[in-house]
């Protein structure tokens, strides 16, 4: 018998799907009972699975995070329940779906493929969080019947809809409309508030911490250790423990997986003794045991312990790291293996970095009692009962202490610092959530060295106020441009914000960021030389990261107008003005008609460069055309390929949303609108679920990565699909069809003086658009313009304290006083 639904409402908006939302859940809005996932689902009502149709396929419409739950509301007998997740369809068809992410604590889930024992009716919820899928499958592992009521996520994000955010915007393309929400979309899931990712150990004072699921945590203590020994208990609860060595913050360690006796009767149904043969440590050098991402994983052994390994029973386990290269592991003083490095070439990492504690995914173990020790001398250099709340803390392990945005809210669930660029400015025009944006820059603030430089990815779980220098030894200082992509990130926010009073009060951290960047300006070429690796283009006296400092500067300067800091602006100022002078002397190829990707790279460009001499007004109008026009040769499949080195004919060549999105405002600014128009067309329409084939991937969001041959996802099953740093036209469409701009310098912040000009909107051939945006004024700004009878009629509403120009086709009419004003002008 199927039951009555009983919590399940819907609509349908735009391309995608979307239901009603109940007391903070997110709720399907599709399923097929059957025995395989299907595409195509019907509408969503109660179901119920048997050995005969033992799968059910769920579809949620669009991008969905939060903790999975289940409403049983009958039952035969007992049952086992694999649950998978996914962001794209096809995940549903793999063993491990679209995951693991282990590279990382992420607060969540580190697996995407969970399995429940069911034993009785009513609510059921998964403990860990699910960062973020559009599907979903629930497959009958036993005998049995089982009926659901309902299922769903109970949210960790806002649930909000791109159609009913503070900020808007519409037109008279329907492509256009859904493009925008992919941005807004990806930032909403993306970003989330203080204490809503939870804790993901659990502290008994008796037992230690209590772990399932989740990849090894690593102590924030022990970032600078090396040939260490490491000793501990820990007692297996379900399916094994899990380890690791060596290891950072985040990425390759060594990584040993205790797997126990997997006795009959609390065995899964579905449980991979090839990959976890009971009684056995198996040793790895990566992030997991398994290849299905793009992060290679490489087990080096599997070792046999010569006894019976049982649950709820404590084990002592010793591992040591030895000067001579030697790697070995007790369990209960017996010796399980002792091996050289030298043996496993593929182990690269050198015996150097902390520690960690994990579940493997479906396990659950305990662990209390951490000691270290100095292989060499014996010395304790560590001690830890493991049986405190501190543990989370020192672990990271703990509930998020701020509101911030994350890279993606399935994969890389860190607060990168270069690519919150896009995403402040995102929020500005949609969720105008300045608490996010705000306690973003924050986070990334307290993770400041003593020399200025930011964490560039930082971990949520961490305090990082307290102890920034711990961080230092884990590779969280690299990537020296991002430092100039979150300085820029810093402007844009108070621009859209008018935030001052926070400016203001973290400002002497950012002069000390401008410092460090200024330190950087070669004495002897005038451009910046970083030595710690960059994104965007060549770190030595490349033309992106020279355009991207000018720029950075720039806005730097702007906010020190706005705080009466008429010293450092001028000081600022000059230094960017130097810069711009040494890229337009030592790195236009005039011969190439475009800026050199670098000194040591002459006969080469790229889009960041390209985007960045434009946008930070290193370029003159003419050369600015002419590298426009360059720019042809970079067009590859939906989009331009990030440099002229990368060849055409790779099929493994990706179109990345984000160097693309860079270009989106340079062309704009630069009056190339039909270029910036198709950009926006051709590529973030793969996004779109067009058509079938399309609809497999489409999560009504963003995405990282676009494969230049196919417009599929460009990282396959590990493409993040909603990531803000692809978001770009939802701010461009914003700010250029729409034509809602703050003016530009300090008098624009906040948007106490505006632009309103719609020119770019009417030269691609609209008809209508409409866009509002939240000011620092206590109301909104936003206009409404369209064509009739050659003539444009445009309507603005903005808060009276507030003043702007309409700007169209030449023509400039100045607003001023009201709170509401009418404008129609002639086309021609």
């Amino acid at each position: 018998m199927i039951l009555k639904q009983t919590l399940f409402c819907a609509v349908s908006v735009g391309l995608l799907a979307s239901p009603v939302f109940c007391d903070g859940a997110f709720t399907p809005v599709g399923i097929v009972v059957g025995d395989q996932p299907e595409l195509n689902t019907n509408a969503y009502t109660a179901f119920a699975l048997n050995p005969l149709s033992p799968l059910a396929t769920v579809d949620y419409g669009a991008e969905r995070a939060g903790y999975p739950f289940f409403v049983v509301s009958s039952l035969s007998q007992p049952v086992q329940l694999e649950v998978k997740y996914s962001e794209e369809f096809n995940g549903l068809d793999h063993p491990f779906s679209d995951g693991p992410y282990s590279f990382s604590n992420q607060l969540g889930n580190s697996f995407r493929v969970e399995t429940f024992n069911i034993a009785r009716t009513g609510r059921i919820t998964s403990p860990l969080l699910q960062g973020g899928q559009r599907w979903q499958s629930i497959r009958l592992l036993t005998k049995g019947v089982v009926e659901f009521s309902q299922v769903g996520f109970d949210a960790t994000v806002d649930t909000v809809e791109p159609e009913d955010l503070p900020g808007q915007f519409s037109c008279d393309d329907d492509v256009l409309n859904e493009i925008w929400k992919l941005g807004a979309r990806a930032a909403t899931a993306a970003c989330v508030d203080k204490h809503s990712q939870k804790a993901i150990w659990q502290v008994d004072a008796g037992n230690g911490v209590y772990m399932r699921s989740v990849r090894p945590s690593v102590s924030l203590n022990g970032t600078a250790f090396a040939n260490y020994t490491l000793e501990f208990e820990t007692r297996i609860e379900k399916g094994g423990s899990w380890w690791s060595v060596a290891s950072p913050m985040a990425g390759n360690a060594y990584t040993m997986l205790l797997t126990g006796e997997l006795p009959e009767s609390s065995r899964l149904a579905n449980v991979n003794t090839t990959l976890t043969p009971p009684n056995t440590i198996s040793l790895a050098y990566g992030v997991d045991f398994v290849n299905q991402t793009t992060l290679t994983t490489w087990v080096l052994d599997v070792f046999e312990v010569p006894f019976a390994v049982r649950e709820d029973t404590w084990y002592g386990v010793s591992v040591s790291l030895s000067p001579s290269g030697y790697l070995s592991v007790s369990l209960n003083n017996t010796q399980i293996f002792n091996i050289s490095k030298a043996a496993y070439p593929l182990a690269t990492g050198e015996f150097f970095g902390s520690f960690g504690f994990g579940a493997y995914q479906d396990h659950a173990a305990y662990f209390r009692h951490a000691n270290v020790y100095d292989t060499g001398n014996g010395s304790l250099l560590y001690t830890n009962s493991l049986t405190t709340e501190d543990a989370l803390v020192e672990y990271g392990t703990q509930a998020n202490q701020e509101s911030v945005c994350l890279d993606g809210p399935k994969r890389d669930r860190l607060v990168w610092l270069g690519d919150f660029i896009h995403t402040a400015r995102i929020l500005g025009v949609s969720t105008s959530r300045i608490d996010h944006a705000r306690g973003t820059l924050q986070y990334l603030l307290d993770s400041q060295l003593d020399d200025g430089e930011l964490a560039i990815s930082s971990n949520i779980g961490y305090n990082m106020k307290a102890t920034p220098d711990a961080f230092a030894p884990t590779g969280s200082y690299y990537l020296s441009d991002y430092q100039l992509l979150g300085l820029i990130s810093f402007h844009d926010f108070v621009q859209w914000s008018g935030d001052v009073s926070w400016a203001n009060a973290t400002w002497p951290k950012w002069q000390k960021q401008v410092d460090w960047i200024i330190g950087k300006v070669n004495s002897t070429t005038g451009l910046i030389s970083f030595n710690a690796g960059a994104f965007i283009g060549p770190q030595d006296g490349g033309s992106a990261v020279a355009c991207a400092a000018v720029q950075a500067l720039t806005g730097a300067a702007e906010v020190a107008m706005a705080l009466g800091d008429t010293k450092s602006a001028f000081r600022y100022q000059q230094v960017a003005a130097s810069i711009a002078n040494a890229v337009n002397r030592h790195l236009w190829n005039d011969e190439l008609g475009a800026y050199s990707s670098s000194l040591n790279d002459i006969g080469n460009f790229s889009v960041s460069g390209t985007a960045y001499c434009i946008s930070s007004g290193v370029a003159s109008s003419n050369r600015a055309a002419r590298a426009l026009a360059t720019l042809s040769q970079l067009r590859l499949g939906p989009g331009y390929k990030d440099s002229s080195d990368v060849s055409d004919s790779d099929a493994t060549v990706n179109i990345s949303p984000n160097t693309n999105g860079f270009l989106l405002p340079a062309l704009f600014q630069a009056n190339a609108t039909s270029m910036g128009f198709e950009l926006i067309k051709e590529l973030w329409s793969a996004m779109l679920p067009l058509d079938e084939l399309r609809n497999r991937t489409a999560v009504g969001a963003s995405w990282e990565y676009v494969n230049a041959q196919t417009r599929q996802p460009g990282l396959g099953l590990f493409t993040s699909l909603s990531h803000p740093w692809g978001g770009a036209p939802t701010y461009v469409l914003t700010e250029w069809a729409a034509g809602v701009r703050p003016a530009p310098g300090p008098d624009g912040f906040g948007y106490r003086k505006w632009v309103i000009a719609p020119e770019a909107g009417f030269q691609i051939g609209l008809k209508r658009a409409q866009a509002k945006i939240v000011t620092a004024f206590d109301d909104s700004l936003s206009v409404n313009w369209h064509l009739q009878d050659d003539k444009l009629y445009a309507t603005i509403m903005a808060p009276p304290s507030t003043d702007g120009e309409f700007v169209f086709q030449g023509r400039v009419i100045r607003l001023s006083g009201k709170d509401s004003y009418s404008v129609s002008v002639g086309v021609y």
